[in-house]
C-alpha cells in the first residue's frame, strides 16, 4: 500500500524575496521518501485546454514568480481570487472560455506588469474595474461575458445613465451661470 503526504511551506528570505516549496512524503512497503521542490523559479504555466472541471485553487497565487498564466478551456469555475495581487510579475493572463463567475476584483488592476488579459467567455458580472492596468485592455478581453458593463464595452451600467443625467444637469447650470455674469 502507497501513501502520499503533502506538505506546502511558504518562506520568506531577506523582506519581499520568496519561494514556494512542496514535500511530498511518500510510504510505500514500509520506506518513507520525501521529495522536496521549490516552485518560486515557475514562471510559465499553461494548462489549457484540459479538462479540469474544478475551482481556480487558491494556492496559484503563492507562485511568486508566475509571468505567464494561462488557464483557457480547461472547464475551470470559481472566482478569480482578490489574492491574485500577489503575482506581481504576471504579465499575461488568460483564463478564458471557463466558468468563472461573480465580479472581476479590482485588484487585477494593480499588476502593473499585466499586458495581455483573456477573460473572455466566462459568466462574470457587474461593471468592469477601469483603472490603473484595466484602462490599456479592449473589450475583446471581455465578449462573451453577458453580465459585465462599463468600458470598454459598449454595455451601459444599471445606474450609469442617472449619473450621466445629473452631471450633465449641473454641468448645464454651472454653465448657464457663467454666461449669465
Amino acid at each position: 500500500m502507497t501513501q502520499v503526504e503533502n506538505h506546502n511551506h511558504y518562506r520568506l528570505y531577506g523582506g519581499l524575496n520568496g519561494y514556494y516549496e512542496e514535500n511530498f512524503v511518500v510510504t510505500t512497503k514500509n520506506q518513507h521518501l520525501e521529495f522536496t521542490r521549490s516552485l518560486s523559479p515557475v514562471v510559465s504555466l499553461d494548462l489549457s485546454g484540459n479538462n479540469l472541471n474544478a475551482d481556480l485553487p487558491g494556492k496559484i497565487t503563492n507562485l511568486l514568480g508566475l509571468v505567464f498564466l494561462n488557464l483557457s478551456r480547461s472547464h475551470i469555475s470559481g472566482h478569480i481570487l482578490e489574492s491574485i495581487l500577489r503575482l506581481r510579475q504576471l504579465s499575461s493572463l488568460d483564463l478564458s472560455h471557463n466558468k468563472f463567475s461573480g465580479a472581476i476584483p479590482q485588484s487585477l488592476g494593480s499588476l502593473s506588469f499585466l499586458g495581455y488579459l483573456n477573460l473572455s467567455d466566462n459568466d462574470y458580472i457587474g461593471k468592469i474595474p477601469y483603472k490603473y492596468q484595466m484602462i490599456t485592455f479592449s473589450a475583446s478581453s471581455y465578449v462573451g461575458n453577458h453580465g459585465l458593463c462599463g468600458s470598454p464595452l459598449d454595455v451601459k451600467c444599471p445606474g450609469s445613465v442617472l449619473l450621466i443625467t445629473r452631471l450633465r444637469r449641473e454641468w448645464q447650470f454651472l454653465y448657464s451661470d457663467f454666461l449669465s455674469e
